[in-house]
């Protein structure tokens, strides 16, 4: 397991003025989440268990994707589920993390994949999150629609 992808990476400060943004979570017990958000307001959470066994390549095995939409009330972004699936997928990527800048030339360290995670709407390149407020998927304790599925 290569310990320096564990934390919180996202693309958002690398493309400042997206309408859609990603972000990916790197568990120390080998979980982790893929977050997409869309200023129009819609969501997707794909789970994933993950393994680097080799330097500089990736395992994400997907089995869960929750979608629904988010809203911010009070200061507080609070997510709506309206879906709530199994997922079966495995991604195998190239990966690399050294230093590198955001749009206004301030230091990152970078992610960058060899490929773009385009089945899960994400792109190839994130940026590591200093203080993330937690690592935990946004939508873990969101209220669901219909019949309640596990986490």
């Amino acid at each position: 397991m290569d310990e320096r992808l564990i934390g919180l990476w996202s693309d958002r400060m690398l493309f400042p003025s997206d309408v859609e943004s990603a972000e990916l979570a790197f568990r120390g017990d080998g979980s982790g989440w893929l977050y997409w958000s869309s200023w129009s307001t819609e969501f997707t959470v794909s789970r994933y268990t993950w393994a680097a066994f080799t330097p500089g390549t990736l395992a994400l095995k997907f089995h869960r994707t929750v979608n629904g939409t988010w809203s911010i009330d009070d200061g507080v972004t609070r997510h709506d589920v309206e879906s709530d699936e199994k997922e079966e997928s495995v991604i195998e990527v190239g990966y690399r993390i050294a230093p590198g800048e955001d749009p206004f030339g301030s230091p990152v360290t970078l992610l960058t994949l060899d490929r773009p995670l385009d089945d899960h709407l994400a792109g190839s390149r994130f940026a590591w999150v200093e203080k993330p407020e937690s690592l935990n998927d946004p939508s873990v304790d969101a209220p669901r629609r219909g019949p309640s599925s596990p986490h």
